[in-house]
């Protein structure tokens, strides 16, 4: 079994009592990052809602809040919880822009969803080289 289990249930995802990554075990007894795991699951719960309602700039910033809370963690006190939080929200992010793309391109584009879809991208790249710059620090 591994440090984390991710929920995929729809019914899961918003019930107020799961979060979408729970902890099962840490090697530091969840003392450093049970409270930025509050966080991030309360962000990528807000990112679904505004992913729901097509809000979708707004559904990418909670995505990116959340990848930034986790900056906050002592890589060196728990990295696997970080590694797993940052792997978890940019999965979440990159979903989005898979989503957004086929709305992009072909005969019937939207220029609202274009917009969109570079700014998923612009972020999922920022989160990217981020996430490098953290692992070599």
């Amino acid at each position: 079994m591994g440090l984390f289990s991710i929920s995929e249930e729809e019914g899961n995802y918003f019930n107020d009592n799961s979060g979408f990554i729970e902890l099962v075990s840490c090697p530091k007894g969840g003392m450093s990052c049970t409270k930025h795991l509050d966080f991030v699951n309360a962000r990528m719960k807000t990112s679904r809602t505004h992913w729901i309602d097509k809000e979708i700039p707004q559904a990418i910033e909670e995505l990116k809040l959340a990848f930034y809370k986790t900056t906050e963690i002592d890589p060196s006190v728990c990295l696997p919880c970080t590694e797993l939080f940052r792997a978890t929200i940019i999965k979440s992010l990159e979903a989005i822009q898979k989503d957004l793309r086929p709305m992009t391109i072909g005969f019937i584009r939207r220029k609202h969803y274009s917009s969109d879809f570079e700014l998923a991208t612009q972020v999922l790249d920022e989160l990217r080289k981020a996430m490098l710059s953290l692992k070599t620090v």
